[in-house]
């Protein structure tokens, strides 16, 4: 039976990277994956290249009143504006399994953002992207509708209505409050806000300056993405057990904003499933015994990703210290029910970030503080084998499986563990955003740093970006990762860590 799991370390896949979030351990991951919102609400993407789309119910150069001509010359205002990219991509890194430099990823997009003009109950957007290549998951043809939704405009309340990615915190690189939209760990790309994914959903806000109430209901579950890996052949990670679409596995949230002149903050409540799902047991299939020996067969153990609620309690504010200095911090509260019994859900734990931008002429600077406390902690401990699981070749006998099935388990809370960056009762961490703009703003220089200064885990994504013309840009730069091994930036080092360079042309 110690078959079985031969360390079950290999059993479990690459959580995949970065953060970012899989992230903070994966929240950590994750929060540094995707690049938090500064406003409430994404910016507007400049002509010249597509992004996310508006900020939530922000005027568009689409939406904006042509100027009054003469009745003789008089030109029908323009239904839409459209514009986006052309883009081309190389990753280079270490293969998976070796220490040769190869391609980790290479692809061709074209990106197509639409928006109508805004009238005065609404307007409307979507974006939609094509790439050919390499990434994490093969080569082929990708076709993703990133965002397509409807706002409407009645009177005090805002709505938008449709598929759309929703960010919420302030603070930079790891976000808290963030547990609406799932990632895709998959995606390479030299934007984080690329891994973002879009869900149905309905976003409202009840304007009351100076405070805004804001409702979030998403019907359908989606789940953070991650890369697939081959582990042995006695295990199969293919299986999922995710909320069925019906309105009782929704996620529901709401969010007070309170906006004055000086200061904004919010205070936040969610319940839902989370967007990265636990590893669980999905079962054991017999060997077959025929007297003494086993007949061995073929991906006995199942492994699947499986969902779990959570309540989350959230606060996030932001202020200026005179004209250079802004400070910015968020904290939640995550409390999945019945984790004790449930080996694919995170304990309850409390996460904050303080943080401080300064600008410098050209040299603008975030850095921040960040924290983590677990409530209820354990050390989670792999089983120990005194027999060679090779001998029982890959089958397990019916008479063993009532005591794998235990052992299995315990290596799954390790694995989650580290999925879930729990691996200490308390964590203190630290990261650094960087840029300097020269040459007239068409060259740039960035960095981001993160470092767990408890699990000595750390990252780093140099970046170096020319500005050729107003619409052609290309970029070079890297991702690090490093960690001891049993950390989750450990596993994901030799696949993640890569240098890029990309060509994009914009219209």
């Amino acid at each position: 039976m110690t078959l079985i799991l031969t360390r079950m370390r290999s059993l479990v896949p690459h959580p995949y990277r970065y953060i970012r979030p899989i992230a903070g351990g994966v929240v950590v991951l994750i929060g540094l994956i995707a690049r938090p919102a500064q406003a409430q609400t994404p910016p507007e993407p400049a002509p010249a290249e597509v992004r996310t789309g508006a900020g939530l119910f922000e005027e568009s150069a689409a939406g904006a009143e042509p100027k009054a001509e003469s009745d003789a010359g008089a030109a029908s205002p323009q239904a839409f504006e459209l514009n986006g990219y052309v883009r081309s991509d190389f990753f280079i890194g270490r293969s998976a399994g070796s220490s040769a430099v190869g391609l980790q990823a290479g692809y061709g997009e074209v990106a197509l953002q639409l928006r109508t003009r805004k009238e005065k109950y609404g307007d409307a957007f979507a974006e939609t992207r094509l790439n050919y290549g390499l990434q994490q998951d093969g080569t082929k043809l990708n076709v993703d509708l990133r965002e397509a939704y409807v706002n409407a405009y009645v009177g005090p309340l805002d709505l938008r209505l449709g598929h759309q990615i929703i960010v919420w915190g302030r603070a930079d690189a790891f976000n808290p409050t963030n547990n609406l939209t799932p990632l895709d760990l998959r995606v390479r790309s030299p934007l984080e806000d690329d891994r973002r994914l879009a869900n149905l959903g309905l976003r409202a806000f009840l304007n009351l300056a100076p405070f805004r109430l804001e409702a979030v209901w998403l019907p359908l579950y989606r789940a953070t993405q991650v890369p697939s890996v081959v582990g042995p052949s006695y295990v199969d990670f293919k299986y999922t057990n995710y909320p069925a679409a019906n309105l009782q596995n929704g996620t529901e949230a709401a969010r007070l904003h309170l906006e004055l002149a000086a200061f904004e903050a919010s205070v936040s409540y969610l319940y839902g499933y989370a967007p990265l799902p636990g590893l669980a047991l999905n079962g054991v299939s017999q060997g077959l015994s025929v007297g003494d020996s086993v007949i061995p067969q073929a991906q006995p153990i199942r492994i699947e990703r499986r969902a779990y609620d959570q309540h989350i309690v959230g606060f996030d504010f932001s202020t200026a210290i005179g004209d250079a200095l802004a400070l910015r911090g968020e904290a939640a509260f995550r409390s999945p029910p019945h984790y004790k019994r449930r080996v694919y859900a995170p304990h309850p734990d409390v996460q904050y970030v303080l943080g401080v931008d300064r600008s410098f002429g050209n040299l603008s600077v975030i850095a921040q503080y960040m924290g983590r406390v677990v409530i209820d902690w354990q050390r989670a401990k792999s089983p120990e084998f005194s027999e060679d699981p090779a001998a029982l070749g890959s089958g397990v006998p019916a008479a063993a499986i009532d005591q794998a099935i235990p052992l299995i388990e315990a290596e799954l809370r390790v694995r989650n563990q580290m999925l879930f960056s729990q691996l200490r009762k308390v964590q203190h961490l630290a990261t650094a955003r960087v840029e300097w703009l020269g040459l007239h703003e068409t060259l740039s220089l960035s960095a981001l740093g993160f470092l767990n200064f408890t699990t000595k885990e750390w990252l780093a994504f140099p970046k170096l970006g020319y500005k050729l013309s107003d619409n052609l840009t290309t970029s070079v730069g890297a991702e690090l990762f490093a960690g001891p091994s049993g950390t989750l930036f450990g596993l994901i080092d030799r696949q993640l860590t890569a240098g890029y360079v990309e060509l994009r042309g914009g219209f």
